[in-house]
This record gives C-alpha cells, structure tokens and sequence, in this order.
C-alpha cells in the first residue's frame, strides 16, 4: 500500500510538472515566432523531463529496484496521459507517436529510477 502511495503522489507530482511546462511551452509559441514543427519536440521534451523528475522522487523514497520501478513508473504515466487523450477526444487511435510516447516514458522512467536509487 506504501508503494501505491509513493506512487500517485510522484504522478501528481509530474503532471504539475508537465502542466508547468507545457503551458511555457504554449506561451512560447503563441508570443514568438518558433515554427510550429518544433511544437513534438517541446512536448517530448516535457514528457521526458516530467517522467526523470517523477521516477527519481519514486525511486529515491523506495529506495530498491529503480530499474523497474522507473520503468513501471514510465509507463503507467504514459498510459494515464493516452487515457486521458482517448476520453478527451472520444475514440481509440493507434500512432507512431504513440509508441514514440511510450518508449521516451519508459527510458525516462528507467534513467529516472537508477538516479533516484543511487544518489
């Protein structure tokens, strides 16, 4: 049940993280004239940054098995965030993007969790 809670509160803690981001990100774009095809890169970026943060704060309060952990972590953010997305949208889609989502989660999520273990 500890691990549950250390948990919900490392994605609370990421989502905050990821809104944060992603609303400087719109602020960016909307003030400055960055192309629009570097709008994926912000948002992987922001992917990635929420899921190290939020993986390292899990693993360092676990303090075992980061690699899994990490990745696990990784992952269910990942599938929150689609979840989210296919209510929000109203339909089940399947994309390239998608698998790219889910491999930078995962990886930041692992790289997330031997930090978090090992500092």
């Amino acid at each position: 049940m500890e691990k549950i809670k250390r948990y919900v509160i490392s994605l609370v803690i990421s989502f905050i993280m990821a809104t944060v981001f992603l609303t400087i990100s719109a602020c960016i774009f909307a003030y400055t004239n960055i192309n629009d095809r570097f709008l994926d890169s912000f948002v992987f970026g922001t992917v990635m940054l929420s899921v190290l943060a939020g993986s390292i704060i899990l693993s360092r309060k676990i303090k075992e098995k980061g690699i899994i952990y990490g990745g696990l972590y990784g992952i269910l953010f990942c599938l929150i965030v689609y979840s989210i997305t296919c209510i929000e949208y109203t339909g089940f889609f399947i994309s390239n993007t998608l698998f790219i989502y889910l491999g930078i989660s995962f990886l930041s999520g692992v790289v997330g969790g031997i930090i978090g273990v090992n500092v």
